[in-house]
Order: C-alpha cells, then structure tokens, then sequence
C-alpha cells in the first residue's frame, strides 16, 4: 500500500482480540475496512464461506489488502 490516500484493507478474524485492535488502529489512520464474515452482520461485512472455499470476487474488488486472522481460540481451551 501507498502511503497517499485512503485504502481498503479486509481483514478475517475481525472481531477477534488482535483483529478488533488492528481494525481500530487501521481506521484511525483513515483507512477504511471490512470483516470477512462467515454471517451477515454489517452491510458492509464481506461474506465467506471457508469450508467451501466461497467468496464474492466481486466484493473484493476494492480491497487493497486482505488480513487473514481467523483461527481456533487458543485461549478458549
């Protein structure tokens, strides 16, 4: 990424520990950012589906980067 302009970064895991912490960081730097979810949430949320490997391309298109965080809770036990 560019350091000029407003960018949009998609981020699994979003509401995750770590994934809230950088969606907060990444918006108070005037990027913008959307969750890929596994549910509809927000009209924005990107829909996926990792079991079967479903994703919109079309949702995608103005995404800059992707941050994949989404994984088992270590800390659930």
């Amino acid at each position: 990424m560019s350091s000029a302009g407003v960018h949009t970064v998609a981020i699994s895991g979003a509401t995750g520990l770590v994934g809230t912490a950088l969606s907060a960081t990444l918006q108070a730097s005037g990027q913008s950012v959307r969750a890929l979810s596994r549910k509809a949430g927000k009209s924005d949320d990107i829909l996926w589906d990792p079991a079967k490997g479903v994703v919109d391309p079309r949702q995608l298109e103005s995404v800059n980067a992707v941050v994949h965080l989404a994984g088992e809770n270590i800390a659930g036990g």
